[in-house]
Formats: C-alpha cells, structure tokens, sequence
C-alpha cells in the first residue's frame, strides 16, 4: 500500500526534508495590504518574504485563509489519488484554524471521487484519507510529521500509522519565544485570543519581558516569562535538554527560527543545545518559520517541540 504524507504550510520542517520524503502541502493564502501570497514552504519565496517583512509591522492587520474543502479534494485529487491508495494528512491545531475541519469534510469527498478517477487509470479501489489533528503548531507539527515518516519507511501499514499518530498528538509539546511582544498581543487581539492581555505587555514592555508560549493538546498559552530574549530561548532550551535526559516519545526535536535560519546557531545557548541533542542520538531539525506562522507570531521568533508523554516545564 502506497501511503502519501500531508501536511499544511504552517508545518515548520527543513525544506530538504519535504523535498526528500515526498511530503506534500496543502497551501495557504495570505494576503498583507493589496498583496495576495500563497504559503507552499517554497524556499526561495519564504527567503524573499523574510527579507522584504523581517522586523517590519506591515503584517498586523494580515490575513491568513485555508483552503475550503473542495479546494482541498481537488488538490489531493490532482496530486495523490493516483500515487497513492492511502493520504495521512496532519493539520495544525483544529482550536486556532479551520484547516482541520476543511479536510475531513474534505476526505469524504475524495472517497466518493476518486474509485472512478483511479478505474478510469486500470487501479483499483479508491484512495483514502486520514486526517489527523497534530493539536499543536510550527514545529510541533513537524516533530509529528518527522514519525509519520519514519513509521513509513519502517512500512508501518496506515492503520496502524494513524493510531500512532493521533496517540502521539497528545503527547506533542510546542515551546515559543517571541522576539516582538507588540506584534504578537496586536495579532493575538485580532483572533479574540486572551491568553496576554494588554496590562501585561505593559508591564512586559517596561521591564522588557518575554512570554514563554505552550502549545499542547489544542491549547496555546504562556507558562513563563523572562528578561530579554536571549534568556527565554535559553531557558526553553534547557528545558528541552532535561526532557532529553528523562525520555523522548520521539527521537527528535524541531526548532523553527522566523527569519535567517543561519542566525539560529548564533542564539544564546545554542551552541550548547545542538551538542546536548546530538550527543543524546537524537535528530535535530533546524529549519525557518513558515511565512503563514510568521504573519500570526511575528519575525524573529523561535519554536521547539518535541514529543513526551511526562513532561513539565520548570
């Protein structure tokens, strides 16, 4: 059975990495003032986005849109129904985008469709579609995605592929540091998102604090703050060194960078990290922030997820 992996343009992950695994992405569409743009985690036009937005505000008041459903059946039909008998197609988190919902009705569709798309090209059968919420973002999605792929190449059956999968959602943890606290209370206001209110950037402002985000289980929210930047990646990343010690569900953490993903090793602590994991046998995926998870958080920004079923900041 021929199975195709999936994900949407929010899924942070090395572009050489979607090239070499065949994973596909359903785009999405963003458009800044009278500029329209599609996110498809094309290297050379997520490049060319850093440098015409990086440190810039224009993106406030930018707008993000999924595909609807038909758009998603059409696009699965036109590149995977006859590749494949089986799609397992991981979405960002249901709870921040209809990504999810588009593509379960979505599926349907293509079950219906395709029997006859694949008959008309001698295949049998039809080709199926699992849609699994990762229940996270960014670089929580590409920790997941990371397993989908290696659970392939062990010609793991889609069955239990997909079980596997969603078990391992809810054990996803997402960490973010925020490089620009306006921009990401401005954005956070314009989707009804509470989670930091306006006092706080206040106060945060003043003492020039930084908000350590969690994305876990369909939730997003802070679990910390610290002075400065550089304080927050580096305590994310210790963080992230002690769960190594005490056990990883998945042998791999993703870090996502919103801009030039060269300037990741020059991060305070970085150095240190990078020699932690590696030295633990466990793969590091190093790759930039998609545009689409730029526009909602802000450039100059750093994510890192990974996967553990006991886990507890500190």
């Amino acid at each position: 059975m021929a199975i195709g992996l999936l994900v949407d343009a929010t899924c942070d992950l090395p572009h050489e990495f979607f090239a070499e695994q065949g994973l596909g992405v359903l785009p999405v569409g963003i458009r800044i003032g009278n500029a329209n743009l599609e996110d498809r985690r094309d290297p050379e036009q997520t490049a060319r986005f850093y440098k015409q937005h990086y440190d810039r505000r224009d993106a406030l008041h930018a707008e993000t849109h999924a595909m609807s459903a038909s758009e998603v059946a059409d696009e699965i039909l036109a590149r995977w129904a006859l590749e494949c008998d089986h799609v397992v197609c991981m979405t960002v988190t249901a709870a921040r985008s209809p990504i999810f919902s588009n593509t379960t009705r979505a599926a349907v569709d293509v079950a219906a469709r395709s029997r006859e798309q694949r008959r008309q090209h001698g295949l049998p059968g039809r080709c199926a579609v699992t849609v699994i919420n990762s229940r996270t973002m960014f670089s929580g999605q590409g920790v997941l995605a990371w397993e989908a792929a290696r659970l392939r190449e062990q010609g793991v059956e889609a069955p239990v592929m997909v079980a596997r999968l969603t078990e391992l959602a809810d054990y996803v943890h997402a960490y973010f540091v925020a490089a620009d606290l306006y921009y990401l209370m401005h954005r956070a206001a314009k989707k009804g998102d509470t989670s930091i209110n306006w006092t706080a950037y206040a106060v945060g402002k003043a003492l020039d604090l930084k908000p350590i985000l969690h994305s876990h289980r369909d939730e997003t929210g802070p679990v910390a703050k610290t002075w400065g930047f550089g304080a927050g990646v580096k305590r994310v990343l210790n963080n992230v060194l002690l769960q190594i010690e005490q056990g990883l569900d998945v042998p791999c953490v993703c870090v996502s960078y919103g801009g030039d993903v060269d300037a990741v090793d020059k991060l305070p602590g970085f150095a240190a990290f990078r020699s932690g994991v590696e030295a633990a046998g466990v793969t590091l995926l190093v790759c930039q922030m998609s545009k689409t998870g730029a526009i909602n958080v802000g450039a100059g920004g750093l994510s890192v997820a990974f996967v553990a079923d006991r886990h507890r900041f500190s």
